[in-house]
């Protein structure tokens, strides 16, 4: 494993990586920056900036869900609305192919997003299927937003790898299969100004996103009590005192209890409706739909009174910030992200630290972390495994790929988990001083098809929470966390037999023998994808 501050650094010796970093054609900020590890910080973090928005909030999620956190979210956006604030919305639409987890489609969400545009929000699904058969002969067929931004005031700014939804903000203590994620707060307008030109580029292309309209005669079935009653449900739930261990014990426990606490929760919420401007009594459904949440909001016993405990300047630190953008294939008018992770990358000089849930790596990108490594830098990656990912076909490439990365990467070490928590954070530390927090993927879709964001933060103090974080998530027992390897001779040379590494520890040595016969057919299909010509950026020479 990794030890932070095994190597040293100096002033000196980063100095070819800050003139990379300031070479980045990018107006830089001068910040406050902030970590967001853990769950239900990241969730405080985003309901306090939507609490405090005085004028704008500008909004763009990959994925936007049917539950309490999605509900709840769009909820907070429409008050804001209502009370004056300039409110934008962008999700996408392949998160939602069918509209099953969203809120895009006609008759299972659509009402929802018509509410808001009732009150004078903008709303834009990002490139749905209608639009996609005019792109049917290259990858922008599959183009998808997939940043994560929220801007507001154009002063304060977020982005990193987690959506709206409920695995992104659990705790593990209620759900052991909650996502373990990284997102990084901003307080500079230099930076949120250049996120928001971000979030304006592909939410201003009409040609690839669908405007939602109001309802021709009005929308029939107001949605309006269930989002402001969801809002003011997550707000008491954040609000009131949290609960103490006996508490937690017996709300998971006795059904009594849960029906008690759902019936008062429900009781306060209905009260402190006109308060939110809703005049008007709950009918039937409504009333149903706000019990279903409240249950919904019981199985978060540890985020219940935690807004109280969330300190705003806790933990921050300040840096000069970059964002750095790429727009989709349908859009392309930047792709400022790879090429600058390959610069930079490039002029490190000690250590590249990457921790990332989809490791798909392309010709180019093995071809320059081979670079950097024979000049003697520290590599380590840290992703999923099969048993963590939720992506079989991206696991697939790399289970296909790892040994012969490792074998042609020197000083490159690869950790994977192999517990119950996928990891899902997109995070690059470089040289102990340049951190990277972004919604970018080692993969094919990020390097070459979707939009992204990331931001560049040049901040020691950063580097080392954002390192810690790296260790302690490599270091957790319940994630399970191996090191594959492969055989190598006294000089470091790489074992070949028939033209492959030798493994000493791999997948095969780890998973179940069921789940390693599913992924052999798996990596079948990732091998004759590799052959298509749209796929050749993922094609790699024989090793000798």
């Amino acid at each position: 494993m990794p030890v932070a501050g095994n190597r040293p650094s100096d002033d000196q010796s980063v100095s070819p990586l800050r003139a990379a970093f300031d070479a980045l054609p990018v107006q830089p900020g001068d910040a406050r920056v902030r970590l967001l590890e853990h769950n239900i910080e990241a969730w405080n973090a985003r309901w306090i900036m939507l609490e405090q928005a005085q004028t704008s909030i500008d909004v763009s999620y990959f994925s936007l869900e049917k539950d309490i956190f999605g509900y709840s979210f769009l909820g907070h956006l429409l008050k804001k609305a209502r009370t004056g604030r300039a409110v934008r919305l962008m999700t996408d639409a392949i998160a939602d192919t069918f509209g099953q987890r969203g809120f895009k489609a006609t008759l299972r969400g659509q009402d929802y997003l018509q509410e808001l545009v009732q009150a004078g929000v903008p709303v834009r699904i990002y490139h749905p299927l209608y639009m996609r058969p005019r792109g049917i002969l290259s990858w922008t067929w599959m183009a998808s937003n997939h940043d994560k931004i929220l801007v507001t005031d154009k002063q304060r700014c977020m982005t990193g790898g987690r959506n709206i939804g409920w695995d992104y903000y659990a705790d593990p203590k209620d759900h052991p299969t909650a996502w373990r994620d990284t997102d990084i707060q901003i307080d500079d307008p230099s930076s949120a100004t250049t996120m928001t030109q971000a979030f304006e580029i592909e939410f201003t292309n009409s040609h690839v996103t669908h405007k939602i309209r109001k309802d021709l005669l009005g929308n029939w079935r107001r949605r309006d009590l269930e989002l402001i009653g969801a809002y003011v449900m997550m707000d008491l739930w954040l609000k009131d005192p949290p609960l103490t261990a006996d508490e937690k014990t017996t709300l998971k426990s006795d059904a009594g209890v849960q029906e008690q606490t759902v019936e008062d929760l429900v009781t306060r919420a209905v009260e402190r409706l006109p308060q939110e401007g809703i005049s008007r009594k709950p009918s039937k459904r409504e009333l149903k739909k706000l019990r279903d949440w409240a249950r919904e909001l019981l199985s978060y016993a540890q985020m219940r009174g935690r807004y109280g405990r969330f300190d705003r300047t806790q933990a921050t630190h300040e840096g000069i910030v970059k964002i750095l953008d790429r727009t989709s294939t349908a859009t392309d008018r930047r792709a400022q992200i790879g090429g600058s992770l390959i610069e930079l990358g490039q002029k490190a000089q000690k250590r590249i630290v990457i921790e990332n849930p989809y490791v798909v790596l392309t010709e180019q990108a093995i071809s320059s972390l081979a670079e950097i490594g024979k000049k003697g830098v520290e590599i380590y990656i840290g992703t999923n495994s099969p048993l963590s990912t939720d992506s079989a076909l991206t696991q697939a490439f790399f289970l296909e790929d790892w040994p012969e990365v490792l074998a042609r990467v020197p000083n490159l070490r690869i950790f994977v988990a192999a517990g119950k928590r996928k990891l899902h954070a997109k995070v690059g530390i470089m040289d102990d001083v340049l951190t990277l927090v972004s919604t970018y993927n080692l993969d094919f879709l990020s390097a070459h098809v979707n939009s992204e964001v990331a931001a560049a933060v040049w901040s020691r103090s950063f580097a080392a929470e954002t390192m810690q974080s790296f260790l302690d998530d490599m270091g957790n027992p319940a994630n399970e966390v191996v090191e594959y390897t492969i055989l190598r001779d006294k000089n470091g040379t790489p074992v070949l037999k028939d033209g492959k590494p030798v493994i000493t520890f791999g997948p095969e040595d780890h998973l179940p023998k069921e789940m390693l016969k599913q992924y052999r057919r798996q990596r079948r299909m990732a091998n004759l994808l590799r052959r298509l010509p749209w796929f050749k950026p993922l094609r790699h020479p024989q090793l000798k």
